[in-house]
């Protein structure tokens, strides 16, 4: 990747994240990233383009991260696996921190890109977490969870950090962005998916799985 390429992208992830990508202007990113408005055209035709390079990107990383755990299904019992998963995944979003709030926040919108990109990656995730799911089923070490509840959890619990940085650090006093607060909040994640996979829930968690 040329420097210019890096300035541009770096540039724009600020950009987003701050002002919102509609509220950003190509020019904007040009002099954010001291660069040419042509080479935004160049490199990625537009900020239409330059807004699909970057959650692709992710998203090719981010599913890349899965499946390398996944692939140690055969040398690992399931909940060694989804474990993996995860914290693989808690990884991966940290080292992309700027990158993984705004993706996070796109996914939130109703788009075509988004759609498209529901089906071409986020299925990926699906059938690779669906499928530990059901292994550990079929050799009863996990409980009988519904799936759609566990991943609609699963996915709010790693992308909170993310989409609510601010209700974090203005409201409970914490700072998302510190290496303490992420070992913290892996813990935690950890601990919550060992329960569910168990099957060892409270009271009230019980009544919300009905």
């Amino acid at each position: 990747m040329t420097c210019t390429k890096q300035k541009i992208i770096e540039a724009a992830i600020c950009l987003f994240n701050t002002k919102g990508y509609h509220g950003t202007s190509v020019r904007d990113i040009a002099s954010e990233a001291g660069v040419n408005v042509a080479n935004i055209s160049y490199y990625f035709a537009g900020k239409k383009g330059l807004l699909e390079h970057l959650v692709t990107s992710f998203l090719e990383g981010y599913i890349s991260t899965i499946a390398e755990a996944f692939e140690m299904r055969h040398i690992l019992s399931p909940k060694e696996v989804m474990f993996l998963v995860v914290h693989d995944i808690l990884h991966y979003q940290s080292s992309h921190r700027s990158l993984t709030r705004f993706v996070y926040r796109e996914l939130s919108l109703d788009s075509i890109l988004i759609r498209e990109i529901m089906t071409t990656y986020l299925q990926r995730e699906k059938y690779y977490l669906k499928h530990i799911i059901e292994t550990g089923r079929e050799q009863g070490v996990f409980a009988r969870i519904p799936f759609a509840v566990f991943m609609s959890q699963l996915k709010g619990m790693l992308s909170a950090p993310y989409l609510y940085p601010q209700y974090i650090s203005e409201v409970l006093y914490e700072r998302p962005s510190d290496e303490y607060f992420t070992k913290m909040y892996g813990k935690e994640v950890e601990k919550w998916l060992n329960t569910m996979l168990e099957g060892n829930h409270s009271p009230v968690t019980q009544v919300l799985h009905l």
